[in-house]
């Protein structure tokens, strides 16, 4: 079935729900410039980002099973098999019973299931440009400096320990660490798949994209690969999100 069919049936299961609004109040985030640390295109490397609020911290697997609980068709049992690789909300006692902390982020949860779950709260995945422009206003605003950030980073992808810094600035917590999150366009990365690949290339095929050649831009570029690996139907252990909103 073609992107476009699972989008349409995924919009059409969306609207058959209630709005619920679950998160605590989400942070405002101020406007600003932003340096496109890996240049995906080759004629922009600045933007202007618009202010935007965002969820403070990763959906929680308690606000995850209010969700669900009031959208019964992405429950475990009722979810289309067309929007999860067979790994959805695994290791949930019941449909509407995480396991675990219910303050610990949801994970085992697909594209299909993070943006279903946004717009009932009003808002969306974040953006790419919105994500990365909120890492590196976290680390300009708390000081962290490029070798710091460039350790967590490695040590989140090597070892899957959060990173050991803390926003005191704007009050988010997550950020690298304790999962990956989903992005609205992350698919965009695959954009130039037909001259890079971004997967399988060597370090001298997928280096040539970064601005700069240094620690922190290395890392950035991890953080991006990785994200190539995921399908909108993947589910995995290490992999939640946070909506923003206007």
């Amino acid at each position: 079935m073609s992107g476009w069919c699972k989008q349409w049936l995924w919009g059409g299961l969306l609207l058959a729900g209630t709005v619920t609004a679950l998160a605590a109040e989400p942070v405002v985030v101020p406007e600003g410039n932003f340096e496109h640390p890996v240049l995906l295109d080759r004629e922009r490397r600045t933007e202007w980002v618009a202010s935007f609020r965002v969820d403070a911290r990763p959906v929680s697997r308690e606000d995850y099973a209010a969700f669900v609980e009031a959208h019964p068709h992405w429950r475990r049992s009722a979810v289309a098999g067309l929007f999860h690789d067979g790994g959805y909300l695994r290791g949930w006692s019941s449909d509407v019973s995480p396991d675990g902390a219910p303050e610990a982020p949801v994970v085992q949860v697909s594209w299909y299931a993070a943006r279903a779950y946004c717009e009932a709260q009003g808002g969306t995945l974040p953006s790419l440009v919105q994500w990365e422009y909120l890492v590196d206003l976290i680390r300009r605003l708390n000081g962290l400096s490029d070798d710091d950030y460039a350790n967590a980073v490695f040590a989140w992808y090597g070892e899957q320990r959060p990173a050991a810094f803390e926003d005191r600035a704007l009050g988010l917590s997550g950020f690298i660490g304790p999962v990956n999150e989903w992005l609205e366009d992350y698919q965009l990365l695959l954009a130039n798949g037909d001259r890079v690949d971004f997967g399988g290339g060597s370090c001298g095929d997928t280096g040539r994209l970064i601005l700069r050649y240094d620690s922190a831009h290395y890392a950035t570029l991890l953080r991006y690969q990785m994200r190539s690996n995921h399908a909108p139907e993947t589910t995995a252990s290490n992999l939640g999100f946070r909506c923003v909103y206007p």
